[in-house]
């Protein structure tokens, strides 16, 4: 009985000691952080997301908190999204981030609200700062803060809706920056006008992603080798019908649409 507790105690105590070797080596220079390393980061510099997170080397890897982390970096400008968090023994830290990209503009009082393809808020600058995305009109707006998703009226919870589909097919087609303005007044006869200024009937939003392609067309390229005034009906999915500008002393008429329709459409 005294034989086996007394080996039970030098059981324990080499646990313990064990133990308190394990938390001293944690402790040492062997695990502090050396290397940081930023995935996906785009166009935002790797500096600024290291210093966004928080981290600095030297410090103890294991006494990293992984969501804190990601909340100092989603909750600052850029507003990138933190995609992962890795840790790789010893000493490096793994930082997968997604650049919030800029998609289009609404304007409100006298300031601009930069929004992401999502309707999240980048930044809101003053109306005189020039801006090369496309500009979003007829959303009524209850609620904006600065790296939060904008808030409309409840009326608008449906053009909210229609806007981020919008944006999503623009982001698609890459087409950006050849929108100048849209139209989301009646959510049933959705127009935007081209920086060429070509204005494009889309209809009822259905189907968009389909309809806003011909932006990136031999039809609309044939709009605008034609160097007329008017508007493309695209409308009717599959369907792109260009009706000239009548002129002022000369009514145009059905003779003057030119028609194209998708192949197999």
């Amino acid at each position: 009985m005294g034989y086996n507790g007394t080996r039970k105690r030098i059981l324990m105590f080499l646990i313990l000691l064990v133990c308190i070797a394990a938390v001293v080596f944690i402790g040492t220079e062997v695990f502090q952080v050396e290397n940081i390393v930023i995935l996906g980061s785009g166009t935002l510099d790797d500096d600024v997301i290291i210093n966004l997170s928080g981290i600095s080397y030297g410090d103890n890897i294991f006494k990293i908190n992984k969501e804190k982390v990601r909340q100092r970096i989603e909750g600052n400008a850029p507003f990138p999204m933190v995609q992962a968090i890795s840790i790789r023994l010893p000493d490096e830290v793994i930082i997968a981030v997604e650049e919030r990209v800029p998609a289009a503009v609404i304007p409100y009082l006298s300031s601009n609200i930069i929004i992401d393809s999502s309707g999240f808020i980048l930044d809101i600058v003053k109306q005189t700062n020039e801006l090369s995305y496309p500009t979003i009109e007829g959303m009524h707006i209850s609620r904006l803060i600065k790296g939060s998703v904008l808030e409309t009226a409840e009326s608008d919870s449906y053009k909210f809706k229609i806007m981020i589909r919008m944006l999503e097919a623009i982001a698609k087609w890459e087409i950006g920056s050849m929108i100048q303005t849209i139209y989301l007044d009646d959510p049933d006869h959705v127009e935007l006008v081209t920086r060429d200024d070509v204005h494009v009937t889309l209809g009822q939003a259905l189907e968009l992603d389909r309809k806003l392609g011909w932006l990136q067309s031999d039809a609309y390229t044939e709009v605008l080798n034609r160097d007329e005034k008017g508007t493309l009906d695209v409308s009717v999915p599959g369907k792109a019908v260009f009706h000239p500008e009548p002129a002022a002393d000369d009514e145009q008429g059905e003779d003057g649409d030119q028609t194209n329709e998708e192949d197999g459409s």
